[in-house]
C-alpha cells in the first residue's frame, strides 16, 4: 500500500505541475517586454512591445551618436541613425543637402552645427566635394581672390576654405551673395570647427538624394538608399598653379564632367541602366580605358534627341551584355567598383594607384553626353572625366538636372 500511495502521489504531482505550467503560459505569454530604443529624436526611450511566444523581440536601432551629444535642432537627431561616411574615426563631414556640419570623434557623432552659406550649386567655382584633409589654419586669412578677410579659416582643398563670415578691411561684413566657393559658418560656429580640426584630419563634403526625385521616364543608376553624391558635376580639380594668386585663378582648375555616386556600405552594389536603350560601347579595364576602368556606354533615343549614358569604374560588367544588345530601363549592368588604368583597385581615398595602400574609393562615375566616346564629345583636345571649361561646351549634360527633379529647399 505504501508503494501504491507513492505512485499515485507522483501522478498527482505531475498533473498539478503541468496544469501550473499551462496556467503560467496563459497568464504571462502576452506580458509586455520592455527594451531600450531610440525615438525619432535619437534619444534613448523605453519601448514596450506585446510579445507572443512565437514573435521574436526586435533589435533596438544602433546609434552612432556619442551619449553626451546635444542638438541645437531636435530634427538633427536623425543623423544618429546614419553610419558615418568618413573613412577615418575622426574628422568633419559637411552635408550640403541638409546644410549641416557633422563632427566625428572615435567614429561617433559628437556635434552638429548649421552651415550658414555655401556657394551656388552648379556654378563655376562651387565648393569642391569629396574626401579631403584639413590643411592650413589661420584665424584671419586674406583671400587670394577678393580683398576680404576670412576669420577662422581652414583650408580643405587648394584655394577652398571653411571659415566664418568674411569682412572687408574696413570691418564691414560681406553680403550673403558674395562667394568664392566658400563654406561659411557663423563666426562662433566657425571657431568651434577651427578649434576641433587638426591639420591632416579628414574632411568629407557631400550631398544626398533628400532633395531629389527621379523623373518618371528614368530609373536611378544606383539604389538611392545606399549611395550618396561624393563628387558633383563641375566640382573643381586643380591642374596647375600658373595663375595662383591672380584674379584668373579659375584657369588653374578643371571641372568634373559627371557625378560620382559612392555606396554607404561595403557590400557589393548593383548599377542600373537609366532608360531603355542599346549598348553602344563596352570598354574593359585593359589599360586602354584612360582611367575609366570597366565602362559601359548606352545609347538612348529620347524624343528627337539621342543621348548617351556612361557608367565607369565598374568592378565588373554583367557577362551576358554585348555591344549592340538592347537593354531595359532599370536593368542591372554591373557593380560599383574602383577600376581604372587596367587596375581593378586603382582609385583610392588619398593616394591613387594600383600599389597604393589607401582605402578603395568605390564609386560610380556617371556621365550624360552627346556621343558614344570615353573622352569629351565636342570641343578641342581629348579630356577624360574633367575638362578645362564649362562641361556643356564639351558635350556633357548635368546628370542631376537630366535625371532628377529638385524638391523644395529643405
Amino acid at each position: 500500500m505504501r508503494y501504491l500511495a507513492g505512485f499515485f502521489g507522483l501522478i498527482l504531482f505531475a498533473v498539478l505541475f503541468f496544469a501550473g505550467f499551462q496556467l503560467g503560459l496563459f497568464l504571462f505569454s502576452n506580458k509586455e517586454q520592455v527594451s531600450v530604443g531610440l525615438n525619432e529624436l535619437g534619444e534613448a526611450r523605453i519601448v514596450s512591445n506585446i510579445v507572443s511566444p512565437n514573435q521574436p523581440t526586435s533589435t533596438p536601432p544602433i546609434s552612432f551618436c556619442a551619449e553626451e551629444i546635444n542638438f541645437l535642432n531636435e530634427d538633427d537627431a536623425r543623423f544618429c541613425l546614419q553610419a558615418p561616411k568618413l573613412i577615418e574615426n575622426r574628422g568633419l563631414a559637411v552635408d550640403l543637402t541638409g546644410h549641416k556640419v557633422l563632427f566625428y570623434d572615435q567614429n561617433k557623432l559628437i556635434k552638429i552645427l548649421p552651415l550658414a552659406y555655401q556657394s551656388p550649386e552648379e556654378k563655376w567655382f562651387q565648393a569642391p566635394s569629396g574626401y579631403f584633409r584639413a590643411g592650413v589654419k589661420k584665424q584671419k586669412h586674406l583671400s587670394s581672390l577678393f580683398p576680404v578677410v576670412m576669420p577662422y579659416s581652414i583650408q580643405y582643398y587648394e584655394d577652398f576654405f571653411i571659415h566664418g563670415i568674411p569682412y572687408y578691411r574696413n570691418g564691414n561684413e560681406v553680403s550673403s551673395q558674395f562667394t568664392g566657393g566658400c563654406l561659411r559658418l557663423q563666426n562662433d560656429f566657425a571657431k568651434e570647427v577651427y578649434d576641433f580640426l587638426n591639420s591632416g584630419d579628414q574632411i568629407l563634403i557631400y550631398k544626398t538624394f533628400e532633395d531629389l526625385e527621379i523623373k518618371a521616364e528614368f530609373s536611378s543608376p544606383v539604389d538611392q538608399e545606399k549611395f550618396f553624391i561624393q563628387r558633383r558635376f563641375l566640382s573643381p580639380y586643380r591642374k596647375s598653379f600658373f595663375f595662383s594668386g591672380t584674379s584668373i585663378l579659375n584657369e588653374d582648375y578643371y571641372q568634373h564632367t559627371g557625378v560620382d555616386f559612392r555606396p554607404t556600405t561595403d557590400s557589393p552594389q548593383s548599377i542600373y541602366a537609366i532608360a531603355d536603350g542599346k549598348i553602344a560601347e563596352i570598354q574593359l579595364n585593359d589599360g586602354n580605358d584612360h582611367g575609366l576602368g570597366n565602362t559601359i556606354i548606352i545609347e538612348h533615343q529620347l524624343s528627337l534627341k539621342k543621348i548617351y549614358s556612361l557608367y565607369a569604374h565598374l568592378d565588373y560588367i554583367k557577362p551576358e551584355l554585348t555591344e549592340g544588345a538592347l537593354i531595359k530601363k532599370g536593368e542591372t549592368i554591373g557593380e560599383a567598383g574602383n577600376s581604372g588604368f587596367g587596375c581593378r583597385n586603382y582609385w583610392r581615398i588619398g593616394e591613387d594607384g594600383c600599389e597604393s595602400q589607401a582605402p578603395p574609393d568605390i564609386h560610380l562615375h556617371f556621365e550624360i553626353k552627346t556621343a558614344s566616346v570615353l573622352e569629351n564629345p565636342e570641343g578641342r583636345g581629348l579630356y577624360y572625366g574633367y575638362v578645362p571649361d564649362y562641361p556643356p561646351k564639351y558635350g556633357y549634360l548635368n546628370p542631376i538636372e537630366f535625371l532628377f527633379i529638385k524638391k523644395p529647399e529643405l
